[in-house]
C-alpha cells in the first residue's frame, strides 16, 4: 500500500493544496503529542535514577555517537564524500543513535512489563538518553544555523532566548501551574477555563519559536515538562486530548510522512546509499553493545541485558518525525529518506520480538515454592498483603485482619497496597510510606489509608505490623506490583477486594469490570494464596471486634475437601482462637463418601480431626455435617446461612467432580469465586454478611 501511494502516485491522488492542508493539521497534532508527552514524564525520575538506568541511558546514545562519526570521517575520507554528502551522514547517524522516551514507554506498555523491574529501568534510561539527546540536538543545531549562516551571534542569541524561556517556564509557567492545582478541590477535575488556557498559551509560545526561527518542537514538550504529572491537571489534559490525538492525528501524521517516501526509486547501486548501510550497521551494532555495557559491569543477568539493548535500540514515530523534518530541510535526499523509513519500520517489527524472546515477567516465579497458610508453623507469623482500590476497602481489611487474632506470640505482618489507575503520566510509580526519604508528589494519593494502618498498627502494638505502599500502574499490569510485593515480602495470603460493591442494606451498588480482571490475573500469577473478600456490608462496618462489640464475630466455614478448602479451613482455625468470635464448620458430605479411599479424603480426614474433637483450645468452635445428594440440595443448606453469620470463609476450588456440587457449575456467573463463593455472592441472596 504505502509502495503504492509514493511518489508520482500521491501527487496524482492528493492536489498540492489538499497535502499542504494534512500537512497542517497533522504537524498541530504531533506538537500536542509533544505536549502530552511532556505532560507525562516526570522530571524527578532523571535525578532518582539508579546507577544503572543514569550509565545505560548514556551509553545507549554516546558510544554509537562515537562509533558511527568515526565511521562518516574514515568512510568520508576513503571514497573522498562531498561536504554535503558527510553532512547527511553526521544527520544520519544522530537519529539512528537516539532513544525516544515515548517509543520506549509505549513499547513497554504494549509489551505489559511497563511496571516490571526491566521496565523501570528502560524507562530510567531512556528518559535520561532523551534528554542528553534533545540538549546536544539543541546545541548542535544552534552552532550549525549560526556557522553555516555566517552569523555565529545569531546563535549565540537564539541559545540565550532558549535558557531564557525555560527560566520563564520554571519561575513563571510552573508556580502557576501548581495554583492551578491549589485552587481544584480533591477528587473534582480542573475547570474547562484553565485548560483552555494552558492550549491558547501552547499555540502562542510555538508561534513565537517559529517566527525567531527556533524549533517549533522545543516549546510544546518545555511546557509540558512544566505541568506536573498526574491528576489533577495533568490527568485532565491528557484525558481530554489524548483520545483524538493518538487516535487520530498522530497515525495521520505518520501516514503522510511515510506517504512521502518513495521506496521505488531506493536505488541499492548508489555509491551514498552504501555508505549509509554500513554506519547504519556500525551504528546498530555499537547503540546494542553500548546499552549492554552498563549491564554488563553491573552484573546484570544476560538474558535481561539483551532485552534491555533491544529496548534501547527501539524506534517509532518520533525517528520519523526526526528524519522527515531533516528530509524538510534538503539535508537528506528522498533515497536515503526513503531508505531510513525501512530501516525504522524493521527495527519496530523486530524490537518487540526480541524483547518477548528475551524477558519473561513470569520467570522470577520459576522454582519459588507457592506459599500458604497451611504449611505455616503454629505460631509463626502471618504475612498478609491486601489490596485496596477505595476508601471503604480499608475498613473490611482492617476487620478481617483483626479476625485472625494476632498476639505477641501470633503475630500478623499487614502489607495495604493501595492501587491507582496510572492518568496523566507516563511512569508507573511505587512508593514505599515507611521507607520513603524523599517525597516524590507533594500530596499523597494514600493520607487516609496510611493514617488508618498507622492507627491499628498503634492499637496493636507488638502483635501487627503494617505497613502501606502506593502503586501506580495500568490497568493491565497492576497484577505484576501486587505479585511482586508478596514475593518480596513472603507473604502467605493476598487478599483482593470483589469488584462489586454492596450498600448497607445488602443491595448492590456499583460493579468495577476492570477490578475482576485484576482479580483474575492475580489468582494465575500469584506466589502465594489468594483470597478474595466480598464484602456485603458486614466487614466494612466499623470496630466490629473491638471492646464496643455489641456481639461476637459468627464465623462459618464450609467444608467439603481438597486443597482450597483445607487452606481456608487453616485460616478458620486461626481465627477460632479469638474469644470474640463463634467458629461453625460445616462439613458438606455426600452418602458415597463413607471410608478412606484415596490420600485426597484421608488429607481432609486429618485436617478436621481437632476440630470434630474440640482440641482447637477454644470452646466457641462447633462441627457438623450435612449429608446431601446434590448441587441443588447444598444450595439450599447454604442459602439459609447468609442471614446467620458475619463471614462465611470457602475454598475456591472443590474436588473435581464432587457430588455435592453436581448442576452448580452450569449456572455460575464468577468462576473466579469457585461454585459456592459464586452462589453466596449471587444477587439472588440478600443480607449483609461476608465471604472469604
Amino acid at each position: 500500500m504505502f509502495v503504492y501511494l509514493s511518489g508520482r502516485n500521491v501527487r496524482a491522488l492528493f492536489t498540492i493544496e489538499s497535502q499542504e492542508l494534512v500537512d497542517t493539521i497533522t504537524h498541530f497534532g504531533y506538537l500536542v503529542f509533544l505536549l502530552l508527552t511532556g505532560v507525562k514524564i516526570d522530571v524527578n525520575m532523571v535525578l532518582l535514577t539508579g546507577k544503572n538506568g543514569l550509565y545505560t541511558g548514556v551509553a545507549s546514545l554516546v558510544v554509537p555517537l562515537l562509533f558511527g562519526l568515526g565511521g562518516v570521517v574514515r568512510i568520508g575520507a576513503d571514497r573522498g564524500l562531498p561536504k554535503r554528502s558527510k553532512l547527511a551522514l553526521v544527520n544520519f547517524v544522530a537519529l539512528q543513535s537516539i532513544t525516544p522516551f515515548p517509543i520506549v514507554a509505549c513499547l513497554l506498555d504494549d509489551l505489559k512489563i511497563l511496571n516490571s523491574q526491566l521496565g523501570r529501568l528502560g524507562l530510567s534510561a531512556a528518559l535520561v538518553s532523551d534528554m542528553l539527546s534533545m540538549f546536544l540536538q539543541l546545541i548542535t543545531t544552534l552552532a550549525i544555523g549560526g556557522v553555516e549562516g555566517g552569523r555565529p551571534g545569531q546563535a549565540v542569541v537564539k541559545f540565550a532566548g532558549v535558557l531564557l524561556y525555560l527560566a520563564f517556564i520554571i519561575k513563571v509557567i510552573r508556580p502557576a501551574m501548581n495554583w492551578i492545582i491549589r485552587r481544584t478541590p480533591e477528587g473534582r477535575p480542573v475547570k474547562n477555563v484553565y485548560v483552555y488556557a494552558i492550549l491558547l498559551y501552547f499555540i502562542a509560545s510555538t508561534v513565537m519559536f517559529q517566527l525567531v526561527g527556533i524549533s517549533t518542537f522545543l516549546a510544546p514538550f518545555f511546557l509540558g515538562l512544566a505541568i506536573p504529572d498526574g491528576p489533577p491537571l495533568g490527568a485532565s489534559l491528557v484525558e481530554k486530548l489524548d483520545c483524538f490525538t493518538s487516535g487520530v492525528l498522530l497515525p495521520l501524521f505518520i501516514t503522510t510522512r511515510v506517504m512521502k517516501a518513495n521506496f521505488l526509486k531506493i536505488n541499492f547501486s548508489s555509491e551514498f546509499l552504501q555508505v549509509s548501510g554500513i554506519i547504519t550497521a556500525i551504528v546498530v551494532v555499537a547503540k546494542f553493545i553500548g546499552s549492554m555495557i552498563p549491564s554488563m559491569v553491573l552484573k546484570l543477568p544476560k538474558r535481561d541485558m539483551l532485552a534491555l539493548a533491544f529496548i534501547m535500540s527501539s524506534k517509532g514515530v518520533v525517528d520519523l518525525v526526526a528524519v522527515s523534518f531533516v528530509r524538510d530541510n534538503k539535508i537528506l535526499t528522498d533515497d536515503i529518506y526513503s531508505f531510513m523509513v525501512v530501516v525504522f519500520l524493521a527495527t519496530a517489527i523486530i524490537t518487540p520480538y526480541g524483547v518477548k524472546y528475551f524477558y519473561d515477567p513470569s520467570r522470577k516465579y520459576a522454582g519459588y515454592q507457592r506459599r500458604n497458610v497451611l504449611h505455616l508453623k503454629p505460631n509463626a507469623e502471618l504475612r498478609i498483603v491486601s489490596t485496596i482500590h477505595r476508601p471503604d476497602n480499608v475498613a473490611a481489611i482492617l476487620n478481617l485482619v483483626d479476625a485472625t487474632c494476632p498476639t505477641k506470640e501470633r503475630t500478623v505482618a499487614l502489607y495495604g497496597l493501595h492501587i491507582i489507575e496510572l492518568v496523566g503520566r507516563a511512569s508507573p510509580l511505587f512508593i514505599s510510606h515507611r521507607m520513603q526519604k524523599r517525597t516524590l508528589i507533594k500530596s499523597s494519593y494514600s493520607d487516609n489509608i496510611i493514617a488508618a494502618f498507622s492507627h491499628y498498627e498503634h492499637d496493636h502494638w507488638e502483635a501487627v505490623s503494617a505497613n502501606v505502599y502506593t502503586a501506580l500502574s495500568p490497568p493491565r499490569s497492576m497484577h505484576e506490583d501486587i505479585c511482586m510485593l508478596a514475593l518480596n515480602k513472603l507473604a502467605s495470603l493476598i487478599v483482593l477486594p470483589f469488584h462489586r460493591k454492596w450498600s448497607e442494606d445488602g443491595s448492590l451498588e456499583s460493579e468495577d469490570k476492570k477490578l475482576r480482571t485484576l482479580n483474575s490475573s492475580v489468582l494465575e500469577w500469584a506466589p502465594c494464596s489468594v483470597g478474595i473478600l466480598v464484602d456485603r456490608g458486614r466487614l466494612g462496618g466499623s470496630d466490629l471486634l473491638g471492646p464496643s462489640a455489641e456481639s461476637p464475630l459468627r464465623v462459618a466455614m464450609i467444608y467439603i475437601g481438597g486443597t482450597d478448602d483445607r487452606e481456608a479451613l487453616t485460616l478458620a482455625k486461626r481465627m477460632a482462637h479469638g474469644t470474640n468470635i463463634t467458629l461453625d464448620v460445616v462439613h458438606i458430605t455426600h452418602h458415597s463418601d463413607k471410608g478412606i479411599s484415596d490420600w485426597e479424603k484421608m488429607y481432609d480426614s486429618e485436617i478436621l480431626k481437632d476440630v470434630k474433637n474440640g482440641s482447637i483450645g477454644s470452646r466457641n468452635v462447633s462441627y457438623r455435617e450435612e449429608m446431601v445428594d446434590d448441587g441443588p440440595n447444598t444450595a439450599l443448606l447454604i442459602r439459609p446461612m447468609a442471614n446467620e453469620y458475619d463471614l462465611i470463609i470457602v475454598g475456591r476450588r472443590q474436588m473435581e467432580a464432587s457430588p455435592q456440587t453436581l448442576g452448580l457449575h452450569e449456572w455460575s456467573e464468577f468462576p473466579e469465586l469457585g461454585v459456592i463463593g459464586d452462589l453466596l455472592a449471587t444477587t439472588d441472596i440478600t443480607g449483609s454478611f461476608s465471604v472469604l
